[in-house]
């Protein structure tokens, strides 16, 4: 996680010192060396693709959860119906068996 350690301010500009991961970086590094354009919105824009691709792992992750989850209450719906189940298969054989 990044972390803000300072931030100054006068009219026109902001000054912040952050702590921020090593792959965030890097990845602000390779975009500033690959842009055409001055640095200024550079930082910005990197740090909402940042965002967005721990969005993405974010939502991924839930959703893999979420499926977890129902997974166990579906097997607990099967396991609560499956004297149903039998039942059901029971009365079949026997009114197909005649007895």
């Amino acid at each position: 996680m990044s972390e803000v350690f300072a931030v100054v301010s006068d009219k026109k500009k902001k000054e912040a010192i952050i702590q921020l991961p090593k792959q965030m970086v890097n990845e602000g590094v390779k975009t500033v060396k690959q842009s055409l354009a001055g640095s200024e919105g550079i930082v910005r824009v990197q740090a909402k693709e940042y965002m967005k691709k721990g969005q993405s792992n974010l939502i991924r992750e839930a959703m893999m959860k979420g499926y977890v989850e129902m997974s166990h209450i579906n097997l607990t719906i099967c396991t609560e119906c499956l004297h149903a189940e039998y039942e059901a298969q029971h009365t079949t054989e026997r009114l197909v068996s005649g007895g």
